[in-house]
């Protein structure tokens, strides 16, 4: 989806998102509803959400797309209720036709960007779903800039018409040699249980195959974006001591190769995304 701001936003950073907002009396495209009747206050108040910006990376023209366009590119999929929770926003989005207005935040924010990444670094993207969102826009940068190291983009997906971007990634593949696009299927017909995570694949050392040689935390950043069993962020004390998840995360597997998690103000080679 594209938004077109009615004023320039102010200047982003790739990987950083924006907040979309629709008011709760706009129509949904789902049965669902909400409890108007014993919270009232529903009538004027905006569903928000913050979604990161993504990226086509490759315009029409096959040129790559500009670093500021006219637009901002989101990446959603319709979530389903649950029984449990009533999306608030999504379905009202999806409600949407061309030409309809939407909230845009002016503010675009975010830490999770390609900050501190060196030209001849590898760069390691593992995400799931569109978790690719970020992923797009830090590619697009890098490619912009001439990125010398490998670039290793890794998506998990149930089905692969899920792929929404995936003519663009094999285009970039046919035209730079140091970029690397793998797509993982949980859910496709025959897949069984050959099915592969993206942790499984990063522990198993599928990760350093794709990549063409070990990772190094002296060489690499990894960045992480997407379903929270897969990123498997520890919980801190205030000592510093990790306390990861009881499911293996992609987190726990770098630490113990000797890849240092972003922390707090603490830069470091593993990267995830936190909406604030």
């Amino acid at each position: 989806m594209h938004v077109e701001p009615d004023e320039p936003v102010s200047p982003y950073e790739p990987g950083q998102y924006a907040t979309l907002a629709l008011g709760y009396w706009e129509p949904r495209v789902d049965d669902a509803s909400e409890d108007f009747v014993s919270d009232p206050s529903l009538f004027v108040k905006l569903a928000r959400r913050s979604y990161s910006l993504s990226s086509s990376i490759l315009g029409d023209d096959g040129e790559l797309v500009p670093r500021h366009p006219d637009e901002l590119e989101f990446y959603i999929v319709l979530v389903e209720p649950d029984g449990s929770r009533i999306p608030a926003l999504t379905p009202r989005i999806f409600a949407k036709q061309v030409g309809d207005r939407i909230y845009l935040g002016r503010k675009l924010a975010g830490r999770y960007t390609l900050e501190g990444v060196q030209p001849t670094q590898h760069v390691v993207f593992l995400s799931t779903g569109t978790g690719e969102a970020p992923q797009n826009q830090m590619t697009a940068e890098l490619l912009r800039q001439g990125h010398d190291g490998r670039i290793l983009n890794v998506v998990c997906v149930r089905y692969r018409r899920d792929l929404a971007y995936l003519d663009r990634h094999e285009l970039l593949e046919e035209t730079y040699p140091n970029y690397r696009y793998v797509a993982l299927t949980t859910r496709e017909p025959g897949t069984g249980e050959a099915k592969v995570y993206i942790q499984d694949l990063l522990e198993s050392g599928g990760v350093d195959r794709e990549l063409g040689e070990r990772m190094d935390p002296d060489t690499t950043h990894v960045f992480l974006c997407g379903n929270p069993q897969m990123i498997g962020l520890p919980r801190w004390d205030d000592d510093g001591t990790m306390h990861f998840p009881e499911s293996r995360g992609a987190c726990e597997v770098l630490h113990e190769r000797g890849f240092t998690l972003d922390h707090r103000r603490q830069r470091g080679n593993v990267h995830y995304e936190e909406y604030w």
